[in-house]
């Protein structure tokens, strides 16, 4: 947050950035949001990727997935779809992201939500020691990985408290639907419904979607 002098004053707001493919999106990943909301978390900005496998076919493109997001996640106040990594066209790392982030609210400190297996690999992703500077993340359970370690300079705390500073950790321990996209997707092809594992607002779309691009 700016005040009108220029001075950056500090926002404690708990925004968590959930990013992801989300092709498609599923009630895992609402189940997720309705999750860190319940919590501490104030707001949950989900934010699709677009990964270099996008222009493969059997895969919805940018739009479309971005208009899914929007659809399902309408009726909850609280939860905003961006599309600062569909709009650029290109493959963005969580960096930049995070980096954009501090650009437009240098007196926030964002929340990235990981599931525990990504949290697990974040020491490989691009410029990772940069991350430490730029968020805090929030660890989920996820089935399998009932445990997450700490990696080497994270700070660890009880929970997505209000952290001015970056640098720390927590890990949620939550139980979410076992659903994956690829389940999704397979299931679709085979023309059988959808009714238990996508939101209602976006199931018939995703269905024909997925049906039509497998033939």
């Amino acid at each position: 947050m700016v005040k009108s002098s220029g001075e950056v004053t500090s926002d404690k707001r708990r925004i968590g950035l959930f990013g992801g493919t989300f092709d498609p999106p599923h009630r895992g990943h609402v189940a997720l949001v309705q999750a860190a909301l319940s919590m501490d978390f104030d707001e949950v900005w989900v934010i699709p990727a677009l990964p270099v496998h996008r222009e493969l076919s059997g895969f919805a493109d940018a739009k479309t997935r971005l208009l899914w997001l929007e659809k399902a996640f309408a009726g909850m106040a609280r939860v905003k779809v961006l599309d600062w990594e569909v709009s650029q066209q290109k493959p963005t790392p969580a960096v930049d992201t995070l980096r954009r982030f501090r650009l437009a609210y240098p007196g926030l400190t964002p929340w990235l939500m990981l599931g525990a297996d990504a949290w697990a690999g974040l020491e490989s992703w691009r410029e990772y020691p940069a991350l430490q500077m730029l968020c805090n993340v929030a660890v989920f359970a996820r089935q399998g990985m009932e445990k997450a370690l700490p990696l080497g300079g994270w700070r660890q705390v009880d929970g997505p408290v209000s952290c001015v500073t970056p640098g720390h950790w927590c890990y949620i321990k939550v139980e979410l639907p076992a659903i994956s996209a690829t389940q999704i997707r397979s299931t679709a092809e085979q023309g059988r419904s959808l009714i238990d594992l996508v939101p209602a607002a976006i199931r018939r779309d995703i269905e024909k979607k997925y049906a039509v691009t497998q033939e």
